[in-house]
C-alpha cells in the first residue's frame, strides 16, 4: 500500500508519568490525563470535547462500523486512520500494558471546528521513561450540546484549496505548487487502470503535500511510519473512503490508484505481496517506474549473490544499498505479477488477488501459477531478476515520473 517502507519511529522522552488515580476495572480502560500546561481546561467546550473523547477511547466504538461520536457526512468510515492504532492499544491493555492518553490541547480553529491533540504514551519499565507511541489530531464540532469528531482530511478539505481534475478532487497543502499537467496524467492513468481491472473509473480525493512530514500533519497521525523516514516521500491509499494520500510532491501517483481498484474488486482477499506487486508493476514506486527498481535489485544481487531471499518476513525492508528507495516487496512482487500476466493475462492477477491472505496461500498460488516451490522462491526470484537486460545510469533517468 505504501510507497516507502514504513519505519516506525518511537521517541523516548524522560518525562514523569501522571496516571489517573482510578484503578481500571476488570475491563482495561485508558489512563487519561490532561497535560498540566493546558490553560483552558475549564472552558465549556474543552470539558465537553474532552469528556466525549475519553468516553470514545474507553468504549468499544472503534470496533464498530459507525458510532455516534463521529460525523459521517463526508466519509463512510472517517475514523479508519485511527482505528488500527487504537485497537493495538486495546490489545496492549489486555496484556497489562500501561498506556496513557495525555490531552495536549483543545483549541478553536477555522470553520467552527476545535482541534483536539492527544499524546499516547506507554510505560516500558520500572523507571519514569516512556515511549511516545503516536500523537493524534482530531477535529470536533459542537452542535446543540452534542460533540462529533471529524478526521483531519474532512477539516482540511474545507479550509485548503480544492482542485477538481476529471474525477479526481485534489486537496492541496498550501506549500505545494499544483501541477495541472501532472493531474491530467493522473486522470489518464486512472482511466487506463480502470480498463485493466474491467471497471468504471473510480472518483476519489487526492491529498497532496510536498513530503511525508506535511502529509503526516494532514492525516492527523504524527510519529507514525511516514512522519520521519530517510527519504521523506511516500503515500498510501484509504481504500474504504477512496482517498489517496500523497506526500510525494506530485499530482501523479498511479501506484496508490491501483490499490483503490484491487480493494474495490477483491477487498482483502489476496496476499499483500500480490496487491503491492501489481501496484508497483502498473504504477511504479517512489517516483520511478518498476524497471528502475528492478535494475536496482539486479545490481544489488550482482554485488551480493548470497543474500538470502527465502523468507518473506525478512524481505519486508528496503534493498540495503543505502538509498532507501526500493522495497524488496515491490520489486519482487512486481516481477512475480509480470510472470503471471505473461502466462495468464490480467485474469491470472484477478485470481491471485483472491487466493487468500496467508503466506501459505501465497506460496500455493505461486506453485499453481508459476510452478515455483516454496523452498525455491529465492532462487527463482534471483534467476528472473538477473535475466533482465541491464540498464545504464543514463537510461535509468528516463524512468523517473
Amino acid at each position: 500500500m505504501k510507497k516507502a517502507l514504513p519505519i516506525f519511529t518511537i521517541v523516548a522522552l524522560s518525562i514523569q508519568l501522571m496516571y489517573c488515580q482510578d484503578a481500571p476495572p476488570s475491563e482495561p480502560t485508558v489512563l487519561y490525563h490532561i497535560n498540566d500546561n493546558v490553560k483552558n481546561s475549564a472552558e465549556d467546550y474543552f470539558v465537553q470535547i474532552s469528556d466525549t473523547w475519553r468516553t470514545y477511547l474507553n468504549s468499544n466504538y472503534f470496533f464498530r462500523r459507525d458510532n455516534e461520536h463521529w460525523n459521517y457526512d463526508e466519509y463512510a468510515i472517517p475514523e479508519i486512520g485511527y482505528q488500527p492504532l487504537l485497537m493495538d492499544l486495546r490489545r496492549k491493555f489486555h496484556y497489562g500494558g500501561k498506556i496513557q492518553c495525555s490531552v495536549a490541547g483543545i483549541v478553536p480553529v477555522e470553520n467552527n471546528y476545535y482541534l483536539l491533540k492527544s499524546i499516547f504514551t506507554e510505560r516500558v519499565d520500572s523507571t519514569d521513561m516512556v515511549n511516545i507511541n503516536f500523537i493524534i489530531s482530531v477535529y470536533a464540532k459542537i452542535d446543540n450540546e452534542k460533540v462529533q469528531f471529524y478526521n483531519g482530511i474532512q477539516y482540511f478539505k474545507e479550509i485548503y484549496e480544492n482542485r477538481k481534475v476529471g474525477g479526481i478532487n485534489y486537496i492541496i497543502h498550501p506549500d505545494h505548487e499544483f501541477d495541472v499537467s501532472a493531474a491530467s496524467r493522473m486522470g489518464s492513468a486512472n482511466t487506463e487502470i480502470a480498463k485493466q481491472f474491467e471497471m468504471s473509473p473510480i472518483e476519489f480525493d487526492y491529498v497532496i503535500a510536498n513530503d511525508t512530514r506535511d502529509l503526516s500533519e494532514m492525516t492527523g497521525v504524527h510519529l507514525f511510519e511516514y512522519s520521519y523516514q530517510p527519504v521523506a516521500s511516500g503515500g498510501f491509499a484509504d481504500t474504504y473512503n477512496n482517498i489517496i494520500y500523497a506526500g510525494n510532491n506530485s499530482a501523479y501517483y498511479p501506484h496508490e490508484a491501483v490499490h483503490l481498484y484491487t480493494n474495490s474488486k477483491f477487498r482483502m482477499q489476496g496476499h499483500p505481496w500480490v496487491d503491492e506487486g501489481i501496484a508497483a508493476l502498473i504504477g511504479g514506486s517512489t517516483g520511478y517506474d518498476i524497471e528502475w527498481h528492478w535494475e536496482k535489485l539486479r545490481r544489488f544481487l550482482i554485488k551480493s549473490p548470497d543474500y538470502k531471499m527465502d523468507n518473506l518476513t525478512d524481505l519486508q525492508t528496503y534493498i540495503p544499498n543505502g538509498e532507501f528507495m526500493t522495497d524488496f516487496r515491490y520489486a519482487i512482487g512486481a516481477i512475480i505479477c509480470q510472470k503471471i500476466i505473461e502466462k495468464e493475462g490480467m485474469q491470472g492477477i484477478f485470481e491471485a488477488l483472491q487466493a487468500g491472505r496467508s503466506e501459505d496461500n501465497y506460496f500455493e498460488m505461486l506453485k499453481q501459477k508459476l510452478n515455483v516451490e516454496r523452498e525455491d522462491f529465492g532462487k527463482y526470484v534471483k534467476t528472473e531478476i538477473l535475466k533482465l537486460q541491464p540498464i545504464s545510469d543514463e537510461v535509468m533517468e528516463a524512468f523517473e515520473y
